[in-house]
């Protein structure tokens, strides 16, 4: 055989081996799809979310053919005979292995059940969803689909569809979703909706997450009211890091309604810096469990922790824009909401101390008619300038100012204290249920001793922010012996001793036992809050016995508030004044046991009258009650170092207890025995 003759019987034998591999690989192929295909069937609906019936498969060298009843099932309906929505699907398979993909697959799905039969009702029996599609060597399946036109045309109502199509692929964790429809016509009762172009786009990245993008856009909205062009709702979903950030972005080219005419309006929602995997937790739990509805004590905890985790690891939301034209002029402003990081991710949630937001609004020419425009500026929350309408606000720790101007905060902290005692006793209930302050009709938020960059410097108060509820520390199961005081007086010497022995649990047993001796009824609130920004604006120009003398008034016209109490107590204290400032702070505690912003300047109070022993147990307890011991700490360091020279018996207490809770060296303190 000549060398020629080798070479051709060499080449037709690889081309044999290769055509062998092909084919076989092909027959593997198509083992390997009935084999998924049947696997899918067999996996249980509480996986899947859907339940296959009826499989009928049918298998060749290099095709398939199959059908099966497709259930979609409702996991949280509680009842396993209810078919839910439910359809017939058929499909072909051509596994032959060609370079455009190893799997051409055509399939349509016909909805069965009482969904047919409604649907059959108004759009007839041949509605059928179908599509041609294949699975790619990097194993996502994608599919072209299509819709006929659907019409209906009942009691005089009319609705036309036209024919719509798109597409799907599906991966591991993507799936996008595309699909078009030209035309979509309404008419009926005097009324007409007519909407061109509409276009739905989706595009997960990861579909559990939730992380990609998704549009729905319509190029033209015609009612029989007015008409819009250009509308667009999108959303973007992004990771960055341990992060998730999620933006929504409305938009409008042109809308003509009621005789306004709107242009270019955008309108933007953003949610930023989410804790991503506390995000998953509870997408999770809510897909588990029907919406936390039917959690075990196990999915409870894991709830509440990623809650709490979700929480205390700050975030931002709002509006970052506002924009557009509205008649003969334009706006433009911004909304941002903070809720900054928690100092521990353990202690008590204060959005009190947590929050804080700012917004602008400016509106140029006719944009408001003459009406709203001066009711806008009669408000006093917007200013005229150079002939538009302008206003800001900003809020934190306590103070609103609105265009320059501090005004009254304190309703927006009563909110927050409010929601703080709501949700700390949602998260911790099992465990603090005993130690959660009562909700009061008009409890007083404090403006400025929440911090210690707050106005008022080196202020006792600063020592912690204020707890909304009480420290994390487990409850007594039973009612300590000596929690009976029938006054604020009683119960405080009672809770000092319980202070020398550390015994915790009476602390706490007191204090629920002082918000039982009642509280003085509310007064007039305006002006006492007023009273109270005078007296604060006092002691920041060094001037305490003014700002006794007006938080003094402040405190008469409204003796329910707690804050103004502490503010008086500090500025006597100041003043040097300290036994009446002992007497303010203990009627202060029956108002609120569990502020530290109380016991700390009490300890002052009651260390510059000479009550050492005393001094040092109050102390003890106002850092049981703080809700960032760090901060705490850090501010007894600091004032036993600044009032060395000129206070020595508040350097002494300071120091004394700052050995004692961080470094276990406790003072002997002859209060042991009281209580």
């Amino acid at each position: 055989m000549s060398n020629g003759n080798k070479k051709i019987l060499a080449a037709a034998g690889g081309i044999g081996v290769v055509l062998a591999g092909w084919l076989g690989a092909s027959v593997y192929a198509g083992s390997v799809a009935e084999r998924e295909i049947r696997a899918f069937a067999a996996q249980p609906s509480s996986e899947t979310g859907v339940r296959v019936r009826n499989l009928q498969h049918k298998g060749g060298l290099f095709s398939a053919s199959g059908s099966f009843g497709l259930e979609v099932v409702n996991q949280c309906a509680g009842d396993e005979g209810d078919p839910g929505v439910a359809f017939e699907v058929e499909y072909g398979i051509a596994n032959l292995i060609l370079p455009t993909a190893p799997l051409r697959v055509s399939w349509n799905a016909r909805p069965t059940g009482e969904l047919a039969a409604a649907l059959a009702e108004i759009f007839g029996p041949s509605l059928k969803l179908q599509g041609d599609g294949g699975l790619s060597f990097g194993g996502d399946f994608r599919s072209a689909m299509s819709l006929p036109e659907l019409v209906v045309d009942q009691g005089g109502q009319k609705l036309s569809i036209a024919p719509s199509s798109g597409s799907v692929t599906v991966g591991k964790t993507a799936l996008a979703v595309s699909w078009g429809i030209d035309k979509l016509l309404s008419r009926g009762h005097g009324e007409a909706l007519e909407l061109g172009k509409i276009a739905l786009d989706m595009d997960l990245k990861n579909r559990h997450l939730g992380t990609g993008s998704t549009s729905l856009s319509i190029e033209r909205i015609a009612t029989s009211h007015g008409s819009a062009e250009g509308f667009r709702h999108a959303t973007l979903v992004t990771e960055e890091g341990e992060r998730l950030n999620a933006q929504v972005t409305e938009s409008l080219r042109m809308a003509a309604f009621g005789g306004e005419t709107m242009r270019d309006v955008s309108l933007e929602i953003a949610i930023r810096d989410l804790d991503k995997r506390s995000v998953e937790t509870l997408n999770h739990l809510a897909g588990e469990t029907c919406g936390m509805q039917n959690m075990t004590d196990a999915e409870d905890q894991a709830f509440r922790k990623a809650l709490r985790t979700l929480l205390t690891q700050g975030f931002s939301f709002g509006m970052p824009k506002l924009a557009g034209s509205v008649g003969k002029g334009s706006l433009e402003g911004k909304l941002m909401l903070e809720a900054r990081k928690a100092p521990s991710a353990s202690g008590p949630i204060s959005l009190t101390n947590l929050f804080r937001a700012s917004g602008e609004l400016l509106v140029k020419g006719e944009a408001l008619d003459e009406s709203k425009r001066q009711s806008a500026l009669a408000a006093g929350f917007i200013q005229e300038k150079d002939g538009s309408l302008k206003g800001s606000f900003e809020y934190a720790e306590g103070v609103l100012r609105t265009n320059g101007r501090i005004f009254d905060g304190s309703a927006v902290q009563v909110g927050l204290a409010e929601a703080d005692r709501g949700l700390n006793a949602f998260l911790d209930r099992p465990r603090l249920a005993r130690n959660l302050p009562r909700a009061e009709p008009e409890p007083a938020p404090v403006l400025v001793d929440e911090e210690p960059e707050a106005a008022v410097p080196d202020t006792p108060a600063t020592a912690a922010a204020q707890p909304t509820v009480a420290p994390v520390a487990q409850a007594p199961a039973a009612e300590p012996a000596g929690a009976a005081c029938a006054s604020a007086r009683q119960c405080l010497t009672q809770t000092l001793g319980a202070a020398a022995r550390e015994d915790v649990n009476t602390v706490f047993a007191l204090a629920a036992r002082i918000e039982e001796l009642g509280k003085p009824a509310p007064g007039n609130r305006p002006v006492s809050r007023k009273l109270n920004t005078e007296g604060l604006e006092a002691l920041k120009a060094d001037d305490p016995a003014r700002a006794a003398e007006l938080l003094r008034k402040g405190l008469a016209e409204n003796p329910r508030d707690v804050e103004i109490a502490g503010n008086l107590g500090y500025a006597l204290v100041k003043a040097g004044k300290p036994q009446e400032a002992t007497e303010v702070l203990t009627t202060a505690l029956q108002l609120d046991p569990r502020r530290s912003s109380t016991w700390t300047p009490l300890a002052e109070a009651l260390a510059l009258s000479g009550r050492k022993d005393e001094s040092q147990a109050a102390l003890w307890v106002a850092y049981q009650w703080s809700a960032n011991r760090e901060k705490s700490l850090a501010f007894y360091t600091d004032r036993a170092e600044k009032e060395r020279a000129s206070r020595p018996a508040l350097a002494d207490m300071y120091a004394t207890v700052l050995g004692w809770v961080s470094e276990g060296r406790k003072p002997r303190l002859a209060l042991a025995a009281a209580g």
